[in-house]
């Protein structure tokens, strides 16, 4: 088991980037803090979300499906396409439900190398603050941690050789209580989730914890906080526990009051290497490419000129062949307006933000002719796009 140092004042919580927050079965009814960042984030608009702030961070290829993975109960589902067995998260909403904002999340972490569930606790998603309070106060416990072991099953079935539990305020407190269940993970990630303080309840976690705090948080107290992460040390749990100064709760909330981008990204970042640590082996496969010599590799620019008084908007490079199995790398620049870059059969998608060099990166292991072009509104029917012809 591999110890965590502590930055400022800790827990071990996970999640938080997506969504409102919620109080926990068993904690104090919501704050004003809560409320606030609550009402608002249901009111902003699709864009204001973490997984558009951290879209096209890699290129991925990833599927997804709706498994029913308890009785009547179906969840989302995502994870690389390319075969392999990779390490499985269950990922837990908020109070609002399995929203599109927790299903975006799911594939942004795919994307990372994981097999992603994110489970329905309640059924729907609640349309204001009254509904998910509703959802929350007659939630069944005991039915929701039965709902909760089946989609960690619904993972080691599908080959996942270890299991960590992931979520965001309400979900954050339920990653807590499936660790408290008996059901063996190797790792556990909770953002200001409601916490337990008990050491005689917390022995039960064998696994390290990340938490993830505000000092400013009136739902999730700095106080609370010490309490738990001073249980855990007593107990010998390997935790690493952050309270960012100067934000309250739900700051990684992106439609909410409350959200902090710079922590935020932080918060993700230390997500994403505390699960690499604890779920990734040496061995395990890896979707992202590596840049090596072997590497079949393309650089072009988006663009657009202007012909006959109208905008044409073009890719540099028409087409690209390489040989079945290749790693492909395509280094792309946007060097006027507003592009992006899709190959439908392997499910990539990448933002091609204004005079920014990104990269997508892939394995061709579908032979045929792909069209690679632009998605944005009639750009592809204006001539911007290529074919990738994969031999073989």
């Amino acid at each position: 088991m591999q110890a965590y140092v502590k930055i400022g004042v800790g827990i071990l919580v996970v999640g938080g980037l997506v969504g409102a927050s919620s109080f926990l079965i068993g904690s104090k009814a919501p704050s004003k803090d809560m409320m606030r960042n609550e009402i608002q984030s249901a009111s902003k608009s699709p864009e204001s979300s973490n997984s558009f702030m951290l879209k096209g961070q890699t290129g991925i290829a990833i599927k997804t499906d709706e498994p029913e993975y308890v009785a009547g109960v179906k969840g989302f589902f995502a994870m690389p396409q390319a075969p392999g067995a990779y390490p499985g998260v269950v990922m837990i909403h908020e109070w609002w439900g399995l929203n599109d904002n927790i299903r975006d999340m799911a594939r942004e972490l795919a994307k990372e190398g994981y097999a992603v569930l994110a489970v329905d606790l309640f059924g729907k998603v609640a349309a204001n603050s009254d509904e998910a309070r509703a959802q929350v106060g007659a939630l069944d416990q005991t039915r929701a941690l039965e709902n909760l072991k089946a989609a960690a099953k619904y993972l080691k079935d599908g080959g996942a050789p270890k299991i960590a539990s992931l979520g965001w305020c309400f979900g954050g407190g339920q990653s807590l209580q499936l660790a408290l269940s008996g059901e063996d993970l190797a790792a556990t990630i909770i953002y200001y989730g409601n916490l337990v303080t008990e050491e005689q309840k917390l022995s039960s976690i064998h696994w390290p914890v990340l938490g993830i705090f505000g000092d400013k948080d009136q739902s999730i107290p700095v106080s609370r906080v010490q309490e738990f992460d001073s249980a855990l040390d007593k107990l010998g749990i390997a935790n690493n526990i952050h309270v960012y100064p100067g934000v309250g709760h739900a700051f990684a909330n992106p439609s909410g009051a409350n959200w902090a981008p710079d922590e935020t990204k932080d918060a993700w970042t230390k997500t994403l290497s505390f699960l690499s640590d604890n779920l990734k082996e040496a061995d395990a496969p890896n979707p992202t490419i590596k840049q090596t010599s072997a590497a079949k590799e393309f650089t072009m620019t988006a663009f657009y000129e202007m012909i006959d008084d109208k905008p044409k908007p073009q890719f540099s490079l028409n087409e690209m062949r390489v040989k079945r199995g290749d790693a492909v790398r395509i280094n792309i620049t946007n060097t006027k307006g507003m592009h992006d870059f899709v190959i439908d059969e392997y499910g990539i998608q990448k933002e091609t933000p204004l005079n920014k060099a990104v990269t997508v990166e892939f394995t061709a292991d579908k032979a045929g002719s792909f069209v690679y072009y632009c998605s944005m509104p009639n750009h592809r029917a204006l001539g911007q796009w290529g074919t990738l012809v994969v031999e073989g």
